[in-house]
């Protein structure tokens, strides 16, 4: 079997390259009367060169035109591990895209995906946790990059399409790279600052802060991330980073002005293993990941305090970040005209409590986290007669417009924001400075 592939392969290269006597102006010599090279053997096949070039180079120049028989070379090289950013242009060329561009998105096989760029600063546990970490999620739809904190500058070392389309940069671009690469002259200093206080200390964190596609000087966009120490046997190796864009979430705050932060609370310490599916929405909650099965867990931290019981209104399954909920709460209630304040953060559980007074009602809001991972905003009132509480709810749903979705990020379709009153200062807000949304 491996000789007659080698003959394929041979066969292939006759086919696409003209035979030395042909370059030097020889006749058209068709394919039953073609010759043999000089200086090569009688009856060989030019196989040994094919299959050196393939797998000893990083097709450093794409060919000027690339056949469906030469891409077919370009994805063996790819597999080889010779994976660099003008392999991926070759390939992009191959299936007709324009230049720069990369082809639609289609499956990849799990041993494609798993694939490690060769420049990866990682040793034989750490590769084999990659591959064991990306055989959880499905990498054709999260926005996932990997990097090594046991190396210098914690470079990256693994990242998927989705990440490669939301930051700019190849996998052969972004690896050895620290994921700085994305920070440019809008990203906060103090969060940035912080998030690298958080991994000096191994503790998972969720930040949201303003990233360049391509680095400084690309379009800007609202990045929410969430990082996570991935250990073994209690060792950390590697951090694991889920990017989700909400530059458009961000767009639809009318009266309050996003702030970039970086939390790196105590419920976030929470145990996890890698031996289940990884859903967008776990993959969003920052953890600390074990990848020894009978290594025990981090303790739990303890659960938020109940909430006194009584009779509320709302919404659940809801899939935005809790933090960008409360900031929508905070925003469609000074739409409505209503007086507020953040009266409590719980560190110990995804929870927000936000007071509210219009009119004569007075009631609080809550985000907070469901049993099943999803996240819920629900109403109880205080004080004020119950058709004016009603009549505030109705206007503060109108305002909360599409953030109320129960649909995941990746398959919603953009809806046509509610209109509402204009811009203006906020009663009772106390909102961190913070930059304009791009």
């Amino acid at each position: 079997r491996g000789r007659r592939h080698s003959e394929q392969l041979g066969a292939l290269w006759c086919r696409t390259a003209r035979p030395l006597h042909m370059q030097a102006g020889g006749s058209q010599a068709g394919p039953s009367s073609r010759e043999e090279p000089a200086g090569r053997p009688s009856g060989k096949k030019a196989s040994v060169p094919m299959e050196e070039e393939l797998r000893g180079r990083s097709w450093a120049t794409p060919p000027d035109r690339v056949s469906g028989r030469k891409r077919d070379g370009a994805e063996l090289a790819r597999c080889s591990g010779f994976w660099s950013a003008e392999g991926e242009r070759a390939e992009a060329a191959a299936s007709g895209s324009a230049a720069g561009e990369r082809p639609s998105k289609s499956p990849r096989r799990d041993g494609e995906t798993a694939l490690v760029h060769p420049r990866a600063e990682l040793d034989d546990l750490q590769r084999g946790l990659v591959r064991q970490f990306v055989s959880t999620i499905d990498a054709n739809e999260e926005s996932i990059v990997i990097t090594n904190p046991r190396a210098q500058g914690n470079p990256i070392v693994w990242v998927t399409r989705p990440w490669q389309d939301m930051c700019g940069f190849t996998y052969g671009e972004a690896v050895g790279r620290n994921p700085r690469l994305t920070q440019g002259e809008r990203s906060d200093p103090a969060v940035v600052s912080a998030i690298s206080g958080a991994l000096k200390q191994e503790r998972p964190c969720k930040v949201a802060m303003v990233n360049y596609r391509g680095g400084e000087g690309g379009p800007a966009f609202w990045n929410m991330l969430s990082i996570s120490p991935l250990l073994h046997r209690g060792q950390l190796q590697l951090y694991i980073a889920n990017l989700q864009d909400y530059s458009y979430h961000m767009g639809q705050m009318v009266s309050l002005t996003p702030s970039q932060f970086c939390r790196a609370a105590l419920h976030y310490r929470r145990g996890r293993r890698l031996d289940a599916p990884l859903t967008s929405l776990s993959l969003a909650k920052p953890a600390i990941y074990e990848a020894d099965g009978e290594h025990p867990l981090q303790p739990a931290p303890e659960p938020p305090p109940a909430q006194p019981m009584m009779r509320r209104l709302g919404w659940n399954k809801l899939v935005l970040e809790p933090e960008h909920l409360a900031d929508r709460v905070g925003d469609a209630l000074s739409r409505i005209d209503a007086q507020y304040e953040l009266a409590e953060r719980l560190a110990s559980g995804e929870s927000v409590v936000v007071s509210a007074r219009s009119g004569d009602v007075v009631m609080r809001v809550l985000v907070s986290e469901e049993a099943d991972g999803h996240y819920s905003i629900s109403c109880a009132r205080l004080s004020g007669d119950t058709f004016s509480y009603h009549a505030a709810f109705r206007q503060l749903k109108a305002a909360l417009g599409e953030a109320l979705t129960q649909h995941p990020l990746q398959s919603r379709g953009f809806v046509t924001p509610p209109t509402g009153a204009a811009r203006g200062a906020l009663p009772l807000a106390r909102a961190l400075p913070a930059l304009t949304a791009p």
